[in-house]
């Protein structure tokens, strides 16, 4: 999912010129980076793993990052963001609604607010989010399945509104896709993509 995600982001463009980013769930920093690298403003993350923002402090040096709960209110100032990104955060959480308010509130009048998540057909089959370690151990995170109903009920709740949305099939990564991703078949959805703005 990570390079699907990475795809997405690096094919679609981030719009970010000039503007001071946020990320929900940095992880690894990736994102930060490459928001720093198409030319914004500034690039501020966190994250719950103290192991994740570590290597974000490698990847993504220039950002500022802190330690976290997504389901806590972010101790960030009100109205101080024009591009907030969920990318494959969501699904780690089992309430939408506490996230979604947080960033409701720390993003300007004029703002992008772009989810990218794991697709519901993919989620409802039970499949988790994992990683190696360096060691060799694969680690499954806790992950809930969420409905495309759920991200519309809690986009309602949070004060927000759907600008656009796109779902990522098997044929929208490219030739190069890995295996794991083209055996499905080249409609297989993969990834759903909203982008959101606050509501009037």
């Amino acid at each position: 999912m990570v390079f699907a995600a990475s795809r997405v982001l690096a094919t679609d463009g981030a719009g970010v010129g000039g503007k001071d980013c946020l990320e929900f769930g940095c992880g690894t920093g990736r994102n930060l980076a490459a928001f720093l690298g198409a030319g914004a403003r500034s690039g501020v993350g966190f994250d719950a793993s103290s192991a994740m923002l570590a290597q974000a402090h490698k990847t993504c040096p220039q950002a500022r990052l802190f330690q976290a709960d997504i389901q806590a209110d972010v101790p960030l100032n009100t109205a101080s963001f024009a591009h907030i990104l969920f990318c494959l955060t969501l699904e780690h959480v089992g309430d939408l609604v506490a996230p979604l308010r947080a960033a409701r509130r720390v993003a300007r009048p004029v703002v992008t607010i772009r989810i990218l998540e794991i697709h519901p057909f993919i989620s409802l089959q039970g499949i988790a989010a994992h990683f190696r370690t360096e060691a060799g151990e694969d680690i499954t995170m806790p992950t809930f399945s969420h409905r495309f109903a759920d991200f519309l009920g809690a986009f309602q709740a949070a004060d927000l509104m759907v600008l656009h949305v796109r779902e990522w099939v098997g044929r929208d990564f490219g030739p190069d896709a890995p295996h794991k991703i083209t055996r499905r078949g080249a409609d297989w959805p993969w990834l759903v993509d909203w982008t959101l703005t606050p509501g009037g």
